[in-house]
């Protein structure tokens, strides 16, 4: 699998020797790719955990709980997230979490209230309630003490994320990939089967990946664009070096 994606991502005419791939074997090499996406998250996500939790826990206010209720401070305080735009809001005396755009907008990363900790998802706001023995008296010194088993939670749920994200990529990067690879057909008046469509789609996953890669430890601009850009060019050459006999 590895050498498919080297291939993938360095060699156009291999497209067309790969279109004899099977459909075990594209699916195994879209799966090989998810996995190695999820290692190199996790990677970069330990180190980032390492260096900035400490940090963002001694910054974090006084807190108590009781039976799993958030009970102070009962004005809204946010903590700001080390090295991110992002921050954290903690309010005893909120009644309803703001909506997705307002997390959007102000960068909240999560939001306590009550007795749940909200997010931001695609779908909307989720939450999740938080454990109903909790009741402590929250301070950086305590947080400090558990900065391990914090590490090991955080880290857990990363971990599982990172398949439900880097899935999700996949799937909008697959369709837009197959819908690119089908209009450059039409353009070429290269008509391609189905099955080689989806074929080259699942393969330009490949290169997909790396500038995933790209954008988690540098940053892309506009990435969606960036990654519609890629595929046509990628679409492009593979086109131009399509052996004669399949263009007749």
């Amino acid at each position: 699998m590895i050498s498919i994606f080297f291939q993938s991502v360095f060699s156009f005419r291999s497209y067309h020797r790969l279109r004899a791939l099977g459909p075990w074997r594209t699916g195994f090499f879209v799966f090989y790719l998810l996995l190695l996406g999820v290692l190199f998250f996790n990677i970069w996500f330990a180190f980032q955990l390492n260096e900035k939790l400490p940090v963002f826990l001694r910054a974090v206010p006084e807190l108590t709980f009781e039976k799993g209720v958030l009970t102070s401070p009962q004005e809204a305080l946010s903590v700001p997230v080390p090295g991110t735009d992002f921050t954290a809001v903690f309010d005893a005396a909120a009644k309803t979490p703001p909506s997705r755009q307002t997390f959007i907008d102000k960068r909240i990363l999560f939001y306590i209230a009550g007795n749940k900790i909200y997010t931001a998802s695609v779908a909307g706001v989720q939450s999740q309630t938080l454990p109903p023995q909790l009741s402590a008296e929250v301070t950086p010194q305590l947080l400090e003490k558990y900065t391990p088993s914090i590490k090991s939670v955080l880290q857990a749920a990363a971990f599982f994320g990172s398949f439900f994200a880097l899935g999700f990529f996949f799937f909008f990067s697959f369709l837009l990939a197959a819908s690119v690879v089908y209009m450059w057909s039409g353009w070429k008046r290269s008509p391609l089967p189905a099955g080689a469509v989806l074929r080259w789609a699942a393969l330009l996953q490949g290169p997909a990946l790396v500038l995933w890669l790209v954008n988690l430890f540098w940053g892309v601009p506009l990435f969606l664009f960036a990654v519609f850009i890629l595929f046509m060019i990628y679409t492009q050459q593979i086109f131009n070096v399509m052996p004669e006999e399949k263009k007749r």
